[in-house]
């Protein structure tokens, strides 16, 4: 018998608890470069305190991660900016 081994996904290791999911994991060059996508629910309005619901944009965020194994990390981030449509 061998012991049961619990299986993990990329989002579990660079992203515990984080809502995100990953489209494309590459290797290139000694580099692994990981590409993902914020899923989480908009925040509140900083000034209104309103839940934002509208997508304003969408920029991408670069991480670099420390190296696993003998490779380099770099984590490439896509999140969303909303609109406040609360009216000042």
């Amino acid at each position: 018998m061998f012991p049961a081994v619990a299986s993990k996904t990329v989002e579990d290791v660079l992203f515990p608890g984080i809502p995100v999911r990953v489209e494309c994991v590459s290797d290139s060059s000694g580099t692994l470069v990981v590409e993902a996508v914020s899923t989480g629910r908009p925040g509140r309005c900083p000034s209104c305190q309103k839940q934002a619901r509208r997508v304003h944009s969408s920029y991408q965020r670069r991480l670099d991660e420390r190296p696993l194994g003998s490779r380099r990390v770099v984590v490439r981030l896509r999140v969303r900016r909303y609109f406040c449509d609360q009216k000042r």
